[in-house]
């Protein structure tokens, strides 16, 4: 697709001049990255804060919403110590960096898993272990041949096509002193009670068990977590240097996250809404024999044909006013694949544009097999 820079956006659309398309790209799962009352507390936060806190949040740079969002998630999520830094990269780098400094040296990662895992725990200075992907029993053999304690890490929510992770059987494989390490950036604020997250929607809580999130894709806004039982989040704190020697998001974006976090509390349609538009998305895909999962994540994924295909298909949908990436993106089910993501503000109408738009779009790939 041809790069289309946006001069404005909303929660479903991309506006370039005078032409406007319809978004099924990114990550912005319940369009709190558009929210008039998330706007309306960056203004005002604007005012008390300026647009940088400047400094570390172990020196001068820890401004009042950054200790209440970090108690706040914390809360919600039903953790017992929390830890806020600037973005789900770095919350990860952050963990890793904790465990490290209480002396786990072996990292056993899932081969799918986002690259930030993989980089957080080289960076950490750790052994990197590799399991196939989904697979809990694969990674058990593994893990009983390295030493005690090591660190599982995966997604809960892979990325790229929206599976889950095998979080129950993962955590069965610990010995006493292991830690699982759970991604939950594509997860946190879509399954669980009101987007409480994958261990809440798995029902898994687990003093082994680190959360790590960004507060970009669910939550629209800027920052990250690191969460669980006190000792590695605290750890954390106290050594990893991607938290210590580093500027928080800034004051208004964390205000942001508040207001974004008040409404995932107390809005009651977004969920039901998010839940019918992923079922409708499923619906359509499938009217077509393409993939689509029976979980409710956002994220669909699917291959038609080889790349010269789908890079056709790619444009009539653009012609149609479509965004549906063809992505190239590191650890995909396929080289390159169309990544559909759906969020909350989608209507109903929009979602019947798309299953239109691909009706004509891929009779490109009908006629090629004909």
């Amino acid at each position: 697709m041809p790069n289309i820079p946006s001069d404005f956006c909303t929660a479903t659309t991309i506006h370039r001049g005078s032409a406007a398309y319809l978004s099924f790209g990114g990550c912005n799962y319940l369009g709190f990255a558009h929210h008039p009352q998330i706007l309306e507390a960056v203004r005002k936060s604007i005012a008390l804060y300026g647009l940088s806190s400047s400094a570390s949040r172990e020196t001068t740079g820890n401004a009042r919403p950054h200790a209440q969002l970090e108690s706040q998630l914390t809360a919600f999520c039903a953790h017992q110590a929390g830890l806020l830094v600037p973005d789900g990269y770095t919350a990860n780098l952050a963990a890793m960096q904790g465990l490290e400094a209480m002396g786990i040296t072996h990292a056993l990662i899932d081969t799918r898993a986002h690259a930030s895992l993989k980089d957080a725990a080289t960076l950490a200075g750790m052994d990197i272990h590799l399991y196939d992907h989904l697979d809990a029993e694969h990674a058990r053999s593994i893990l009983h041949t390295l030493p005690a304690p090591t660190a599982i890490l995966t997604d809960s929510v892979f990325t790229t096509d929206g599976d889950l992770a095998p979080a129950h059987p993962l955590h069965a494989a610990l010995r006493e002193h292991d830690w699982l390490v759970l991604d939950d950036c594509h997860g946190f604020a879509v399954l669980g009670d009101h987007g409480k997250g994958t261990p809440n929607e798995l029902d898994l809580c687990s003093d082994q068990l680190i959360v790590t999130t960004t507060l970009a894709k669910g939550l629209g806004c800027a920052g990250g977590i690191v969460m669980g039982a006190p000792t590695p989040v605290e750890s954390a704190r106290n050594h990893s240097i991607a938290y210590r020697c580093t500027t928080p998001a800034a004051p208004p974006l964390v205000a942001a996250g508040i207001e974004a976090l008040r409404l995932l509390q107390t809005d009651h349609d977004l969920h039901p809404t998010l839940r019918t538009n992923i079922d409708h998305v499923r619906e359509i895909l499938r009217s077509f024999d393409l993939p689509a999962h029976d979980l409710f994540t956002s994220i669909f994924a699917f291959t038609v044909g080889d790349k010269s295909t789908m890079k056709r298909i790619e444009s009539r949908l653009l012609d149609a006013g479509i965004i549906l990436p063809l992505m190239e993106y590191p650890n995909g089910p396929a080289p390159i694949y169309f990544r559909l993501a759906v969020n909350a503000a989608h209507t109903p109408e929009q979602l019947e544009h798309l299953r239109a738009g691909l009706e004509t779009a891929l009779s490109i790939k009908a006629r090629a097999t004909t």
